[in-house]
């Protein structure tokens, strides 16, 4: 099995059985400014500080790619309700400054058989920057 990187407990891997990784990875970065409106004069600008990071990607899960995708959401889920503080790493580099949390999933559940198990479905997973005190 090839390991591709992890968010905490989440393991992106693929082998000959399973597929499990992500796709559509986007990081975005901001920074605050405080303007302040002087008489006659053009506004100024000032640096207050810096907004926490987001990366948000997809992922797909699909018993016929060796994975069940309710016990994938369900992984996630619980890590979004717990607020579990993670890393994200991919290859050998963590990305951000620190950690992360699960800000929000949007699952979308596709297919089911006749008898009401769910074989594939996509989440759109969205990661906050978490900075300790």
């Amino acid at each position: 099995m090839a390991i591709i990187g992890t968010l905490g407990d989440v393991v992106f891997s693929v082998s000959s059985s399973q597929v499990r990784t992500f796709d559509g990875m986007k990081w975005d970065s901001s920074v605050r400014y405080a303007q302040h409106e002087r008489h006659l004069k053009d506004t100024l600008l000032e640096f207050v500080g810096t907004d926490p990071d987001k990366i948000s990607f997809s992922m797909y899960f699909s018993v016929f790619l060796g994975i069940n995708p309710i016990e994938e959401i369900t992984k996630l889920l619980n890590a979004e309700r717990n607020g579990v503080v993670m890393r994200l790493v991919i290859g050998v580099k963590a990305y951000g400054k620190d950690k992360w949390v699960i800000e929000r999933t949007s699952k979308s559940l596709e297919k089911y058989d006749n008898e009401g198990n769910l074989l594939t479905a996509s989440v759109d997973v969205s990661l906050l920057a978490y900075v300790g005190r």
